[in-house]
């Protein structure tokens, strides 16, 4: 089985900078915030630079609110039937498997899994928690039939620091792995918005913000992790640079690499 190669690139400056070269599909958009989701513009640009490259495309979403929601539809209906979306709300992919041409897949958000970068140093624990650590929401046969029904095929993946437990073999699903960075957690208070205004020091909550997450990112460090997290936006990642044998992860079922290298960028 071929595994096929994708970029995340959230924006048209990220694509320009990366380049489509060596890649078979394009994953464009966010993945925790709907204030930066692509303008209708924006996405017919990216679009046009995948049918160049003769490359797949996929768009994608965060968690949203309902006026996140309408924009989503919206911008879904400049896609094809060749074209995903990637769902990372039970809204969006309800709605996608109602409204759009386009195929929806269950985001790696959505696809719960045991994230804490932590976990890894878990070496004196007994075997069948480890195991236990490895998989996700996707091992669940009730929820595979639920997503079967909204017309889902396939499902993503986090490069997990401890190894990847969940196999979609046999399934009639397909996976995605997303690498090198992870996903830890997100939250709809972002702690980047309006970071360089001195009259923000002291306000806590949901506000406006004037896109800093274009401009900046955050390395924290604790002795308690491994390494550091990247604080990007509203949501927290980690870097795990390694990676199965592409047999191993055939066995799996997985069939697809993201790249998003350009999320430290």
């Amino acid at each position: 089985m071929k595994t096929e190669k994708a970029l995340f690139a959230g924006s048209l400056p990220a694509l320009k900078k990366a380049g489509l070269s060596g890649y078979e599909r394009l994953y464009f958009g966010n993945e925790t915030c709907e204030r930066i989701l692509p303008s209708v513009q924006e996405l017919a640009k990216a679009k046009k630079v995948c049918s160049e490259c003769s490359a797949g495309f996929s768009l994608v979403t965060p968690f949203v609110t309902d006026q996140g929601l309408k924009k989503v539809v919206r911008l879904s209906r400049g896609l094809s039937g060749d074209d995903e979306v990637i769902a990372n709300d039970f809204g969006v992919l309800n709605a996608i498997a109602k409204s759009s041409r386009a195929e929806p897949v269950c985001g790696r958000l959505l696809n719960r899994q045991f994230r804490d970068p932590r976990i890894a140093g878990f070496s004196n624990a007994p075997e069948e928690l480890v195991q236990n650590l490895k998989l996700s929401h996707a091992e669940s046969g009730l929820f595979r039939e639920m997503l079967k029904g909204l017309g889902v095929k396939r499902v993503e993946l986090d490069n997990l620091s401890q190894g990847i437990g969940t196999s979609l073999e046999n399934t009639g699903m397909k996976a995605t792995l997303y690498w090198p960075i992870a996903f830890v957690s997100a939250t709809r208070f972002c702690l980047t918005a309006n970071c360089d205004k001195i009259s923000s020091r002291k306000k806590i909550g949901i506000f406006p913000c004037g896109l800093e997450c274009r401009a900046y990112r955050f390395e924290l460090s604790n002795g308690f992790f491994p390494g550091p997290l990247f604080m990007i936006g509203n949501a927290l990642f980690f870097e795990n640079p390694s990676l199965c044998k592409e047999e191993e992860l055939a066995e799996k079922g997985i069939d697809r690499i993201v790249t998003n290298k350009a999320l430290l960028e």
